[in-house]
């Protein structure tokens, strides 16, 4: 098991002991995660692979619920930038860096796909791969 798999599954236990005892039946969280992307551009962005929750909540049953948070991470060599962004069918969340949780898509549906966007900042010389993309979706 990768390191980043054992983390991940830390990061999730951590997240389940956090719930209060009267919501944890009412809430859930997805992961996903994506194939490694290459940026070669300032001006044009390159998208990830879809990210999509288990089929149950990707048919959008009434009882799944809404998006409470999503926890997002990805990486880059040390020096090389890129910009982020993290989307789904309506629009984009700019991502100050490569990891962090953000509220701003709470209320959609719990099993909206989401997708990376990403294109090298300004100043960035040469391709820049980004990898270990991943989503943790909280919904309620």
């Amino acid at each position: 098991m990768s390191a980043l798999a054992t983390a991940t599954q830390l990061v999730m236990g951590a997240l389940v002991m956090l719930l209060p005892v009267g919501e944890a039946e009412a809430a859930g969280s997805w992961v996903a995660t994506a194939p490694a992307v290459r940026a070669v551009m300032v001006e044009r962005e390159v998208a990830s692979a879809p990210l999509t929750a288990p089929d149950a909540l990707a048919a959008g049953a009434p009882e799944t619920g809404r998006i409470d948070s999503v926890v997002w991470q990805y990486r880059t060599a040390p020096g090389q930038a890129v910009h982020a962004r993290l989307c789904h069918a309506d629009g984009c969340l700019p991502l100050p860096g490569g990891h962090g949780t953000s509220q701003a898509l709470a209320g959609l549906p719990a099993g909206t796909p989401l997708h990376f966007r990403f294109s090298l900042a300004p100043g960035q010389r040469g391709a820049v791969t980004v990898q270990g993309l991943q989503v943790i979706v909280n919904y309620r």
